[in-house]
């Protein structure tokens, strides 16, 4: 389970990222237990964050600051709309790639696994494509 404090890493948010950091969770969460019971399966921490959030310490996985450099200028991250989970070894995607239904039942959003090796990168935004599974 990921918290609220581990993903803003002692980020200064508004109300709003809060809010949507909150919705976003929620359904990572429960995507996540879903996983975990059907796979019998646990992710296994990241060993830079501590937590199931990858990236480095900085936390960049989570929550990003408007004045971050890790990604785009437009993030999902930068509105507490987006999460990266670290997967080492791809279990997360493998199973989301045969239940894809997982994504619209917890309506969340995923970018392109060949673009996210050893992370699986999870959001509420909906992109342009409109698709579940997207290329970033």
């Amino acid at each position: 389970m990921i918290t609220l404090q581990e993903y803003f890493n002692d980020k200064p948010q508004t109300t709003d990222y809060n809010l949507n950091a909150l919705t976003l969770l929620y359904r990572v969460n429960n995507l996540l237990a879903a996983f975990a019971t059907d796979t019998e399966t646990i992710l296994q921490n990241n060993p830079a964050t501590g937590n199931q959030i990858s990236g480095n310490k900085n936390g960049d996985g989570g929550f990003r600051l408007q004045t971050s450099t890790t990604g785009s200028s437009k993030s999902a991250h930068k509105q507490g709309m987006a999460v990266d989970i670290y997967d080492r070894g791809e279990h997360l995607d493998k199973w989301l790639d045969a239940k894809p239904d997982a994504l619209i039942k917890y309506d969340l959003y995923r970018e392109e696994p060949s673009a996210t090796i050893n992370w699986c990168h999870l959001g509420t935004r909906k992109p342009l494509s409109g698709k579940r599974t997207f290329k970033p």
